[in-house]
C-alpha cells in the first residue's frame, strides 16, 4: 500500500470535522475488511511512518498548548489525530503546528481531540491472529526529545494564533493540581 491509498481510505472515512474520530475509524475499519494481511501490514506501517514523523519538540509544544496537559498517551492520540484530518492538514501541521488553528473546530479540545481509535482500525478489521500482522509491522524509534520547557512567552511566541484560542491557564492549573 503506497501512502496516496492510506490517505484515500483515511479521507474517503470522513474527518473530525465531518463526524466523530470513532465513527471515523469504524469506516476506515470497513474500508480495512476486504484487504489482504499484506496491506494491513502496509497500512499500519505507513500509519507509523505518519505518526513517527509528527513527533517533533513544536508538535509537542502544540499539543500542550491545545490541551493544557501532554503525557505519552495524549501526544499520540494527538497525532493520530492530526492524521485523520486528512493529507492537506495533516502536512500543514506538519510545516507549521500553528497552522492546527485553520482546522480544529471542537468545543472541548481535551475530549474531542483524540485519534486514539485510529490505533485499532487493523485490530478491528483483521479477523485472524492480530499477531500475524503485529509481527511484520515497523515501528520506527521516536525520538529523543531533550530540551527545556520554555516559558510561556516563549509558547506565545512560537504559536500565537493557538496560544491566543486554546491557552487555558486555569485548566493548565486544575489538571496539574489534580495530578
Amino acid at each position: 500500500m503506497d501512502e496516496a491509498t492510506f490517505w484515500r481510505i483515511v479521507e474517503d472515512a470522513g474527518a473530525p470535522d465531518q463526524c466523530s474520530p470513532d465513527e471515523q475509524c469504524e469506516a476506515i475499519s470497513e474500508a480495512l475488511a476486504d484487504l489482504s494481511r499484506e496491506d494491513l501490514v502496509a497500512f499500519e506501517n505507513v500509519r507509523h511512518q505518519f505518526v513517527g514523523r509528527l513527533y517533533t519538540w513544536p508538535m509537542l509544544k502544540a499539543c500542550f498548548i491545545v490541551l493544557s496537559y501532554v503525557s505519552d498517551d495524549v501526544f499520540e492520540d494527538f497525532r493520530h489525530w492530526i492524521i485523520l484530518n486528512g493529507k492537506e492538514r495533516y502536512l500543514s501541521a506538519l510545516e507549521n503546528p500553528n497552522n492546527l488553528v485553520n482546522f480544529i473546530k471542537v468545543d472541548d479540545p481535551l475530549e474531542e481531540i483524540t485519534g486514539e481509535s485510529l490505533m485499532f482500525v487493523v485490530e478491528n478489521s483483521w479477523e485472524g491472529d492480530i499477531e500475524e500482522i503485529e509481527e511484520r509491522v515497523v515501528i520506527p524509534k521516536a525520538p529523543d526529545i531533550d530540551d527545556d520547557w520554555p516559558p510561556k512567552s516563549e509558547l506565545r511566541r512560537e504559536f500565537p494564533e493557538l496560544f491566543d484560542n486554546y491557552w487555558k491557564e486555569e485548566a493548565i492549573r486544575q489538571i496539574h493540581r489534580d495530578a
